[in-house]
């Protein structure tokens, strides 16, 4: 087809998605990035909006006949550079991309575009019994970019991840491909379950154009316990006591004692321990109850309570709503506080919720071993702790990550929980992962994408 110039795409572009919807020569900053620390901005040859799956369609086409790389992106809050663009290739954002397309109250189920966020599903759903549970903290973060990465979050522990929570999808493979998987029901056992493949994939098989989701019924009552502790075993075993007893948080968090200083203060909430607490406690547990009554939830608090005593827990407090909501934002808003105090590097290694206490110790160790200052947080209900590194120069730092990751794989546990791998944990999984996996994830990559135009240099 010729020489590709600057004009020649931005006429092509222009032709499949109209010329308001391409952006090409200087990109606005947004789009040079997504939220990875230890990552410097690309500028790519451009940014597409496609509104339409026949739009994507089409953009994947083009890009096969003229070898151009394809990244998709969301809202660009991803942690591990999987939207990073790349070097001459283009960025596809899904903005345009946000119609909530369907919700379904007799299958509990909802249907929307990739560029949907939780936010808006939030507000859709608002009017009834039913909310979509997945909630990794970031409520800009969209649908599509969830499924990509397979987000977590605070619920974790009793609703799942976003693998347990969507139901089918629509997608555009590399070679352009449209096509389905899944649907409206509960379990299935025809064929290779492609949904599941596609989740966590990130972005480096298909194209997702449309996302369905399943919805949980919203709790009527509910309650929040800030439990104080000296040290971070009696933590790890006040854990395992709360699930052993059939207990199921709705949000079962770990907070190191500095960093529940500085998420209050940035947050700007008030949650009343008291300066003799804080001056003993290494650790808090925040816990979050719910039930569909009173006096289940009352039980539960009253269960909780106890076994928290009998773990050495130095005090509990039950927070008011201003204060739960309060601690819930502030621990939302625990990667700008951390962000904004110099962290270098976030790592989101995952362990047994049994290996949790020999992770932090360990974590700690090589931490220091490395010069650098480790401030950590984590869903421990779920094994997936989030450990924030200080320290300014790369070398020691990504040593100390280096060893820390390989902790805790060692553990039983896996380089990332819910951040995905992207381009900045890449070089971990190959040093990491056995090759005969790397190979048969890259056989399955060419299946895929044969031309290795989706999100090239990410995860493989």
């Amino acid at each position: 087809m010729g020489k590709l110039t600057t004009d020649r795409l931005a006429e092509d572009l222009a032709a499949l998605v109209g010329r308001a919807n391409v952006v090409i020569g200087p990109i606005p900053e947004a789009y040079t990035h997504d939220e990875a620390l230890e990552l410097d901005p690309v500028d790519p040859l451009g940014v597409v909006f496609p509104a339409s799956a026949d739009q994507v369609a089409a953009l994947v086409h083009y890009a096969v006949n003229s070898k151009l790389a394809l990244v998709a992106r969301g809202s660009g809050t991803g942690l591990s550079g999987g939207a990073q663009p790349v070097v001459g290739g283009l960025v596809v954002s899904f903005e345009r991309m946000n119609r909530i397309l369907s919700i379904d109250t007799v299958d509990q189920t909802a249907t929307v575009e990739p560029g949907v966020t939780l936010a808006q599903l939030e507000d859709a759903l608002a009017g009834t019994p039913y909310f979509y549970p997945v909630y990794p903290g970031e409520m800009s973060a969209t649908l599509g970019g969830n499924v990509a990465t397979n987000a977590g979050g605070m619920r974790a522990m009793k609703y799942g991840v976003t693998r347990h929570n969507v139901l089918g999808l629509e997608f555009v493979t590399g070679t352009g491909l449209r096509t389905r998987s899944g649907g409206a029901y509960v379990k299935t056992s025809s064929g290779y379950d492609l949904t599941q493949l596609l989740i966590g994939s990130e972005g480096t098989l298909a194209l997702v154009t449309e996302v369905l989701v399943r919805l949980s019924l919203r709790a009527r009552t509910r309650t929040l316990v800030l439990a104080s502790f000296r040290g971070f075993e009696d933590v790890a075993h006040a854990i395992v006591a709360i699930s052993e007893h059939g207990l199921l948080p709705s949000i079962l968090e770990y907070i190191e004692a500095t960093g529940l200083q500085s998420m209050a203060r940035h947050a700007g909430v008030s949650l009343g321990v008291s300066s003799e607490v804080a001056a003993t406690a290494s650790a808090y547990l925040m816990i979050e109850l719910e039930a569909m009554n009173d006096n289940d939830l009352s039980w539960q608090l009253t269960e909780v309570m106890a076994l928290l005593n009998a773990h050495r827990s130095t005090e509990q407090y039950v927070l008011d709503e201003g204060q739960r909501r309060g601690l819930i934002d502030a621990r939302e808003a625990a990667f700008w506080t951390v962000k904004e105090l110099g962290a270098a590097v976030i790592l989101d290694t995952v362990v047994p919720r049994s290996k949790l206490a020999a992770l932090f110790a360990g974590a700690a160790t090589c931490a220091r071993d490395h010069g650098t200052l480790l401030v950590g947080t984590g869903h421990v209900g779920d094994g997936n702790v989030h450990l924030s590194l200080f320290q300014p120069d790369p070398v020691p730092c990504h040593a100390a990550a280096e060893s820390i990751v390989s902790l805790a794989i060692g553990l039983g546990g896996a380089i990332s929980g819910e951040h995905g791998i992207g381009s900045a944990k890449r070089p971990l999984l190959i040093a990491k992962e056995s090759p005969p996996r790397l190979n048969l994830l890259r056989a399955i990559k060419s299946v895929f994408d044969p031309n290795n135009l989706l999100n090239p240099g990410k995860l493989l």
